[in-house]
């Protein structure tokens, strides 16, 4: 599988039309990264009001958030065969899908049935594994090398743009209008959305093959993906810092909570100030990739990073500086969220533009599978050791393993761009 090496290859066919609107690098990143806010407002909008939720069904709080794990779990299936649907169907009529799938989701969530929920984060998890491979396909043609990691991560801004959408909107409306409500506000904006993007089929859609593979077919071409060195040793880094991501956004309040003495709201802001500094961290690293033209090798700088931030974790105790707590907060969000966007530009550099699909689904799918993995591990590893800090102290061994994957994939790219000349 050889690199994209000419950025001629990646630009679109002339604009035409009422869809001219979405034919500039600008309206396709603004509908892509909509896309992928509207996606992730949905997979965490019930967590968002967790107890008023479980205080409508009469259960605990905590069974209510396994529906994050059944989003996750279906988007990890999904991202498989995601990259055979784009090429058969096209980027656009993807993209629509997993809007619609995102608005059949939320509109069964508010049915008076416990079963629903369940249903609903089927239908959400399939729309959220859609998001990326359709996306990463239609963005490397309206992208080159020089722009294509700050492209990208400004894209993949989308999920905690989502997440603040369902951090501050949804419990507004909660408590202003109810739970169902809140939820099903994401309906329409998802529908309409999914309208907007009609006119731009026509040019996003236009190298679709109708005898693309999908289903198990499609799994022959994720083989072929895991076949060379560099995309394989690319995703095992994703496996590794996904589970890290996820770790650290689901146990640092408790940590801070627990173990260094915060109150509620305080602990809330210790969150926030790693969801801030993600979105800078993912936009500066795009940056600094397109400058230095080396993914891999920032992707293994944000693993020792990571790997440090993990480290200054597990040495905070109730004694410590509240600031020291926030500061190490504010890097560790940098790094451990700030990778997505240097990650999939450097799927879509070593991936010819007819498998850019298939790769970033593949490449997806070991992310999720992190995502999966990392927490549930991690809550083993605190049962053991029954300290939130020190059980992060645990994580510096994934972060320098992701960190030591980044280098192997700038390795293995030079070699195959070696063999390829």
């Amino acid at each position: 599988m050889s690199t994209t090496s000419e950025d001629s290859k990646s630009q679109p066919p002339a604009a035409r039309g009422a869809g001219a609107l979405l034919l500039g690098l600008p309206g396709v990143l603004a509908a892509t990264l909509l896309t992928q806010g509207i996606g992730a407002w949905a997979v965490l909008a019930l967590a968002a009001i967790a107890p008023t939720v479980a205080e409508a069904f009469d259960l605990p709080p905590v069974l209510v958030g396994y529906q994050i794990t059944i989003i996750y779990f279906v988007a990890t299936g999904t991202s498989l065969i995601a990259g055979g649907l784009v090429s058969r169907w096209g980027p656009c009529r993807i993209s629509q899908v997993s809007l619609l799938c995102c608005a059949l989701g939320c509109a069964i969530v508010v049915l008076p049935a416990l079963p629903a929920i369940a249903v609903a984060s089927i239908a959400i998890g399939f729309s959220y594994g859609l998001t990326n491979p359709s996306a990463a396909h239609i963005l490397a043609r309206y992208t080159t090398t020089r722009n294509r990691s700050f492209v990208f991560s400004i894209k993949q801004t989308g999920v905690p743009i989502g997440g603040i959408a369902a951090g501050l909107l949804t419990p507004w409306i909660a408590v202003n209008w109810g739970w169902q409500p809140a939820v099903a506000v994401i309906v329409p904006v998802a529908l309409l959305l999914a309208v907007t993007l009609s006119p731009a089929r026509e040019t996003w859609d236009c190298d679709r093959r109708g005898d693309a593979p999908i289903g198990l077919g499609a799994l022959r071409g994720a083989g072929r993906v895991f076949a060379q060195p560099a995309l394989r040793w690319l995703c095992f880094c994703g496996f590794c810092f996904g589970a890290i991501q996820l770790c650290l956004m689901t146990f640092v309040v408790s940590l801070a909570v627990t173990e260094l003495a915060f109150g509620a709201v305080l602990a809330g802001s210790l969150l926030a100030t790693v969801q801030v500094f993600g979105v800078a961290g993912r936009l500066s690293w795009g940056l600094v990739a397109d400058r230095l033209q080396r993914n891999a090798l920032v992707l293994a700088i944000v693993g020792l990073i990571t790997a440090a931030c993990c480290l200054g974790f597990s040495q905070l105790n109730g004694d410590s500086p509240r600031w020291l707590a926030f500061a190490i907060a504010a890097v560790f969000g940098a790094s451990a969220v700030g990778w997505n966007g240097v990650f999939l530009s450097e799927v879509v550099r070593l991936t010819p533009p007819s498998m850019v699909g298939t790769s970033t689904g593949v490449a997806t799918f070991c992310t999720f599978s992190g995502v999966l993995v990392g927490p549930a591990i991690f809550v083993q590893l605190y049962g053991w050791i029954d300290s939130y800090a020190a059980t992060y102290a645990l994580l510096i061994a994934p972060a320098l393993i992701g960190g030591a994957a980044g280098l192997l994939t700038l390795r293995y790219s030079r070699r195959s761009a070696k063999v390829g000349a």
